[in-house]
């Protein structure tokens, strides 16, 4: 028995290669030969792929389908043929294979046309073997029937799934019927990878592909079976290029049984854009599903073989039923099909999960309705968590330690998210380490994944609109906060479905935090206009085909839209669901699919989880003995032994002033007339002052720090003004205007409610927030975003003679200035940036002294402090979460909103 490293090619029975016996040949072509050979080890036939010799030489190439080979082995499926394994023996490289019994769909196709059923039924069957690999991201990239094998049993079993990308080297062949891989340097744009007749018209001009490539070539094998001809064909291989760039099929060969829904699919599978060509085979199946499911010659065989159960695992068992007779949400019905009906069912949060509560929407949905995804926390650590079609249990996606504002790609591939320390994530659903997009971030206020592969978020607390590829890239800006127009900030996009529009919410300066005074706009990317669609209300979703989801007044509105001339036409109305929206924070947990399924958490009690943490310069954190409540605010006094804060949800009627003792623990309540927040000491310790959003008499008052004496009004109309810094000499208020401009105040010696007590205000030459004095009081220290994009630190001389300096380059906001340093905060990073007054203003490079996980979502007021000697920390951690356990799902939700127009 010969060794195969003494042999030349073709191989020979009886040859050896490992521990393989080599028993017949069975074919070649452009990869190969391939033979059948026995596994002496598990006594079992495989089939051997033995690489070219021109290959295997090549050592790079051979490098890269290596690691190809391994991902693809990752596939385990019924309706695909399984890679075992690679082997080598001398200069000879080999793929073990499974050994697939039976004919070839081209053998069999060369019979003649397949009867209807029988071709359907097949075409069910390499669509899941499609979607099973397209979930894992693996593109076969050389569908054929020459690549489709049929066992005697009539299991279809797809061969070589993304062999084509792994090998990128083939010899050709004038023949295209028969065409070999057409390749050229695989992993870069520019590679020609495909048999021609099935090529899709990207991979035709050399373009890089995703699934959808599959998805055209899925569309020409399911027309070849029905009709005995090649959709696209020519006397070469450039003839048969030129029909898959230029001529549509010849319909009219499909025969005259072919079903309506059947025709509908193909037209989607062979459209040549791939933006409007079904863009998950899912959709494609589904569709053919009902077919199956309504012929009596199918019936018994699709119900007997393997497929998807849909719903399965999201529901009790009384409703999977329900849910797999829908074929999983919604698929395109047949004209004459009457539509599915409504069905509502829910989805249990795992015991111990608890929603993460966030400025960014907690939960998403996959387009295609088949994926649920949502923040939690988990054992005190927040992550994300999948929920998909046909699993049990629902499953943490690692790596999204800290996420917030999950969204998906168009494709369902793939989710964003916004991470630890400012970044900019995604990370594939069918497992595998996230990827950095970006990094910079300052405060998410949401994000969006277009049909053209970018990505629209708001990168700050006062930014516009920017845009990012996907793969990385360079921050565009596409809109910018108006100040003129009392505009404060641009959060919350939503892509339409074509990437062409975004709908985002435009918050007010009449209000800060106060949604019901947003209006909700929508950006026409081509021609850069905005348009106003609502005002009062925020975070609108689409809900095709004809409407918008938005929230108002802790409840979700629901106004007929059309989404081709980005108009409302008609009146908003609520929505009978218990939808949990709350628009002062900006949260509402609800998203609905590409089919108008709705998904959302009822309606639930904010209950108060956080905490007040001490740090020192090297981040030892210690927790203050005091109950978990709703703390914001904090500010030490001046000589560093006390601490004043709000309790309450900021701004809010139950908001109050304390004054805690850092030795002994002391409590004293300050306020007690209700919307008491922001407090902030007199230089000398003795007082307290804080802002009042009373109902009536608001504005900015103080009172003595122990509790004792009156009540003082220092300042009015606190609504359009968040004070930031007072003076040390007590006369010169600093606060961040709702037009995101710095003013400055000078408080009269004896205010009182007769005279106003407004001072004499004036605006700053600054575009910023959280403004602080140095402590001679020479300059101001502000956050200002940069390109409307991403916040820095700045420092200003407050004598308005211009002097100007930016300390950051990398993000950065809410300064504090103590002695000689100026620190900050850039995500979880504390920093620091050593600073000189006098002679003239100068500033060192920017230093992180520690990380932790914090509360800082209230800006422009700073929830976080720094004593005065530069040598204490005071931070909130946690904050409000919902006691909400469960998610609801309503199928075909939206068909009931048509009547409401």
């Amino acid at each position: 028995m010969g060794d195969v490293r003494s042999l030349r090619l073709p191989l020979t029975a009886s040859s050896r290669l490992g521990p393989y016996e080599i028993l017949a040949p069975l074919g070649a072509g452009g990869m190969g030969e391939v033979y059948r050979a026995r596994d002496a080890k598990l006594n079992r036939d495989v089939a051997i792929k033995v690489l070219p010799p021109a290959f295997a030489a090549d050592a790079e190439r051979l490098a890269r389908f290596q690691r190809e080979a391994q991902v693809l082995a990752s596939l385990n499926h019924p309706q695909i043929a399984a890679i075992y394994g690679l082997e080598k023996a001398g200069e000879v490289e080999a793929l073990v294979l499974e050994l697939v019994e039976g004919e070839t769909l081209a053998e069999r196709i060369a019979r003649g046309p397949l009867p209807v059923d029988d071709a359907l039924e097949i075409s069910r069957q390499i669509a899941d073997a499609l979607e099973a690999a397209h979930e894992k991201g693996i593109v076969h990239r050389d569908l054929k029937p020459a690549n489709v094998k049929i066992t005697p049993q009539g299991k279809v079993k797809v061969l070589d799934f993304g062999l084509a990308k792994a090998a990128a080297g083939d010899s050709t062949s004038p023949d295209a019927t028969h065409s070999p891989t057409l390749t050229a340097a695989a992993t870069q744009a520019g590679v020609v990878i495909g048999t021609a007749a099935y090529m899709s018209p990207e991979q035709a001009r050399g373009r890089a592909v995703d699934k959808r490539a599959d998805i055209w070539a899925f569309g020409a094998v399911v027309y070849e079976m029905l009709t005995g001809r090649k959709a696209f064909e020519g006397e070469t291989v450039s003839d048969t290029l030129a029909a898959v760039l230029m001529r549509d099929p010849d319909w009219s060969a499909l025969p005259a049984a072919t079903p309506p829904a059947v025709r509908r699919v193909l037209k989607r599978c062979l459209d040549r854009n791939p933006k409007t060509r079904f863009h998950d085979v899912a959709d494609a199946r589904l569709e053919m599903d009902e077919t199956i499911e309504t012929s009596p010659a199918v019936a018994a065989p699709a119900a007997s073989s393997p497929r998807l159960v849909g719903g399965a695992g999201w529901i009790v068992a009384a409703a999977v039923a329900a849910i797999a007779a829908l074929g999983w949400w919604r698929a395109v019905s047949a004209p004459r099909t009457p539509p599915p009906p409504r069905t509502a069912f829910a989805v249990a949060i795992p015991a111990g999960d608890t929603f993460a509560y966030d400025d960014t929407p907690v939960l998403a949905v996959s387009r295609d309705g088949r994926r649920l995804v949502y923040a939690a926390e988990r054992a005190g650590t927040r992550q994300l968590f999948l929920r998909t079609m046909g699993e049990l249990d629902t499953r943490p996606l690692d790596g999204t330690t800290g996420a917030r504002g999950p969204f998906f790609s168009p494709d369902g591939q793939w989710i964003g998210f916004f991470s630890e320390g400012g970044r900019l994530k995604k990370v594939p659903v069918g497992g595998g380490p996230p990827q950095t997009i970006y990094e910079g971030i300052t405060a998410q206020r949401g994000g969006t994944w277009a049909d053209d592969d970018s990505i629209i978020l708001t990168t700050d607390y006062a930014a516009g609109l920017s845009r990012i590829p996907a793969r990385g890239g360079r921050l565009e800006p596409l809109t910018k906060v108006d100040a003129g127009k009392s505009e404060r900030t641009h959060r919350w996009p939503e892509a339409l479905p074509g990437g062409e529009a975004v709908l985002f919410t435009i918050g007010s300066t009449k209000s800060p935090g106060n949604y019901d005074d947003a209006k909700i706009a929508v950006l026409d990317r081509k021609t850069g206009t905005v348009r106003t669609l609502l005002e009062g209300g925020s975070m609108a979703r689409y809900c095709p085909p004809d409407h918008l989801l938005y929230v108002r007044s802790r409840a979700v509105l629901a106004v007929p839209f059309d989404a081709k001339r980005l108009q409302v036409t008609g009146e908003p109305f609520p929505l009978s669901e218990k939808i949990a929206g709350d628009p002062s924070s900006g949260i509402a947990y609800f998203a609905v699919s590409g089919d108008g399924s709705l998904v959302y958490a009822p309606g639930a009690t904010e209950v108060a989880e956080s905490k007040l943490l001490l740090a020192d310069r090297k981040g030892t954190l210690t927790e203050l003995p005091l109950p978990a409540r709703q703390y914001r605010f904090p500010r030490f006094s001046p000589d560093g032994t006390r601490l004043t804060f709000s309790i309450g949800s900021g701004r809010g009627a139950d908001d109050e002033v304390w004054v805690y003792q850092l030795a002994g623990g002391a409590l004293t309540r300050l306020t007690f007339s209700g919307g008491n927040f922001s407090p902030f000491w007199t230089n000398d310790g003795q007082r307290v002052a804080y802002v009042s959003a009373r109902t009536k008499d608001e504005g900015i008052y103080s009172r003595p720090a122990d509790g004792s004496g009156t009540e003082q009004w220092i300042y009015g109309d606190y609504t359009a003004r968040l004070p930031s810094d007072l003076s040390r000499d007590g006369k010169t208020l600093l606060f961040t205007h709702p037009s995101n401009q710095l003013w400055v105040t000078t408080l009269k010696d004896k205010p009182s409610a007769e005279d106003g007590a407004r001072g004499d205000a004036h605006m700053l030459d600054l575009e910023g927030f959280g403004g602080v004095f140095s402590p001679d009081e020479r300059y101001i220290a502000y956050s200002a975003a940069v390109g409307g994009a991403v916040s820095e630190i700045f420092v200003q001389a407050a004598d308005g003679s211009g002097a100007k300096w930016q300390l950051t380059t990398d993000g950065g906001f809410l300064p504090v200035w103590s002695g000689n340093e100026i620190f900050y905060v850039k995500a979880t990073q504390v920093r620091v940036i050593g600073a000189q007054t006098k002679p003239v203003f100068q500033a060192g490079p920017p230093r992180t002294l520690f990380e932790g996980q914090f509360d800082l979502r209230t800006m422009p007021l700073r929830n976080y402090d720094v004593s005065r000697d530069g040598q204490r920390f005071v931070f909130v951690q946690g904050g409000s979460v919902l006691t909400t356990r469960e998610v609801n799902v309503v199928l075909n939700w939206s068909r009931d909103l048509a009547p409401r127009k």
